[in-house]
């Protein structure tokens, strides 16, 4: 097997690692800021989800330069504020760009989608411990991570955090 090869399997097995971590960071945060009725009183464009949904990717995003910086990626030296400055741009259209278009429109122009997932839970009996509002908001949010978490390790690895020597 290539080293380039080894290196990237194992650079995408941190990225997912981090992925994990930022997402239970995500999803804990968005979830408590939802439970703690933070959306009753911030409700902007008819969507109550909107600033708890950013706010909990953005303490998320932080997380992720941290250990992306240090780990994944073991990037040392160089302009710290352009790193933070790409990231910041990589993240954000990754945030409000990718990851919004793909929650808002599962959470509310395709509630098909969701519904589908709410049916099987229905159907594996799951109905009691999770209610279709929270499947509905958790399934749509999974997959906004999932699609923003590709376009981040892209430009993480090909711009932010490039390294200088390969």
């Amino acid at each position: 097997m290539d080293i380039q090869s080894d290196s990237l399997k194992k650079q995408v097995g941190k990225f997912a690692v981090v992925g994990v971590i930022n997402t239970l960071v995500d999803v804990i945060i968005l979830n408590s800021l939802v439970f703690l009725g933070f959306t009753a009183i911030l409700t902007i464009f008819g969507q109550k989800f909107l600033i708890a949904n950013i706010i909990s990717v953005a303490i998320a995003m932080i997380n992720s330069f941290i250990l992306n910086k240090q780990w994944t990626f073991k990037t040392e030296g160089g302009n710290i504020y352009k790193q933070i400055f790409q990231f910041l741009a990589i993240t954000i259209i990754g945030m409000f760009v990718i990851h919004q278009i793909i929650f808002n429109t599962l959470y509310y122009e395709l509630p098909s989608i969701s519904n589908l997932i709410i049916l099987i839970i229905h159907f594996l009996k799951l109905n009691n411990i999770f209610s279709d509002s929270f499947i509905m908001l958790n399934f749509a949010k999974i997959i906004a991570i999932i699609g923003s978490l590709i376009w981040n390790f892209i430009g993480y690895k090909f711009i932010v955090f490039k390294n200088k020597t390969a």
